[in-house]
C-alpha cells in the first residue's frame, strides 16, 4: 500500500528565509545558499541536509544564463522539500526570492490493511490542533480535557523530538487521500515502562481502526524495536480502550491512582518467546 501522503505535493509558496542561515559555503561558490532554517505558513522549519541540486536555465535573445537554482532537502521534522531560488525570476516586476515548490510528507513507519502510520510533521500542526483540543478525543487521555494552544505547540515540538529515540506517536494517516484519523504509537515513560496508546477522531470510533492499529504498533515493539514489554494504561471508565487492550492479547496487571487520584487500569503484555 502506497500512501498518497508519501507522494510530493505541489505547494509553489514563497519561504521567508532567516537573517543569518545561508549556507556560506554554497555563497563562495558562486551559488545563493541555502537556508539552514526558514517560515512558511508560520511554521520554523531547519534544514538537516541537501540532497539534490540542480539548475534550471534560462535563454535571452540567444545567451543562456542561471534563472533558479534548484535544491531537494530534508529538514529537521522529517520533511522532505524542493526548494528553489529565483535568480532571474521570469516576472521583472518581482524580486529574487525562496521558494518552495513541493513538500513530501514522511514514509509510512507501519502500514496496517487500512491505513498507515508516519511521523508527525510541523506541517500537519492545524490536524494535531484539531486532534488535542477536540473534547471528546481527549476525554480519558493525558489530563482529561482539551489542550490550550501553548501546550498543543508544546505536545507537538516533544512528539517530534523525540523520534531521536528510534519511535513515538505517531500519525494515522488513510492513505488514498492522507487524511489524519487520529494517533498511536509508543511512549516511553518516566518509570522505564514503554506505553502503547491509541486515540481517534470520534467519527472514527466503532469501525475497528483502534484495534487494527494497535495490534500493528504491538507487533512493530516486539519484532522490529525487540522491546521485552509493553504496557497499555487506561482509564477506569474507559471501556472502549480496555477492550482493544485485551482483544490484542493485553492482561490486567495492577489498578492505581494517578497523580491527579483518577483510577486507572494498566495492562501489560511481553515479547513471545523465540521459537
Amino acid at each position: 500500500m502506497e500512501a498518497a501522503t508519501s507522494k510530493p505535493q505541489f505547494i509553489g509558496e514563497r519561504i521567508d528565509v532567516e537573517a543569518g542561515s545561508f549556507d556560506a559555503g554554497l555563497m563562495e561558490r558562486g551559488e545563493p545558499g541555502v537556508p539552514r532554517s526558514f517560515r512558511w505558513r508560520h511554521e520554523r522549519f531547519g534544514v538537516v541536509r541537501i540532497t539534490d541540486r540542480r539548475r534550471q536555465l534560462g535563454e535571452d535573445r540567444g545567451d543562456r544564463y542561471v534563472r533558479r537554482h534548484v535544491y531537494d532537502v530534508e529538514t529537521s521534522d522529517g520533511l522532505r522539500m524542493t526548494l528553489h531560488f529565483e535568480r532571474n525570476p521570469s516576472d521583472r516586476s518581482r524580486r529574487k526570492a525562496w521558494w518552495l515548490y513541493t513538500l513530501t510528507l514522511p514514509e509510512p513507519v507501519i502500514v496496517t490493511q487500512r491505513v498507515a502510520l508516519r511521523r508527525w510533521t510541523y506541517a500537519d500542526r492545524d490536524a494535531f490542533l484539531r486532534m488535542v483540543q477536540d473534547p471528546q478525543v481527549m476525554a480519558h487521555v493525558h489530563d482529561f480535557e482539551p489542550m490550550s494552544d501553548r501546550q498543543a505547540r508544546e505536545a507537538l515540538d516533544a512528539t517530534i523530538a523525540r523520534y531521536e529515540i528510534g519511535y513515538g506517536d505517531w500519525a494515522v494517516v488513510e492513505p488514498q487521500h492522507g487524511d489524519i484519523l487520529g494517533e498511536a504509537g509508543l511512549t516511553p515513560l518516566p518509570d522505564a515502562a514503554t506505553e502503547i496508546t491509541w486515540m481517534f477522531f470520534g467519527q472514527h470510533w466503532g469501525k475497528g481502526y483502534a484495534r487494527e492499529v494497535a495490534s500493528a504498533v504491538q507487533r512493530y515493539a516486539f519484532e522490529t524495536l525487540h522491546l521485552a514489554r509493553i504496557v497499555a494504561r487506561v482509564r477506569a471508565e474507559n471501556d472502549r480502550s480496555a477492550k482493544v487492550a485485551e482483544a490484542i492479547g493485553m492482561r490486567l496487571a495492577r489498578r492505581f491512582k494517578d497523580d491527579r487520584g483518577e483510577e486507572m487500569l494498566e495492562y501489560a503484555c511481553a515479547r513471545p518467546a523465540a521459537g
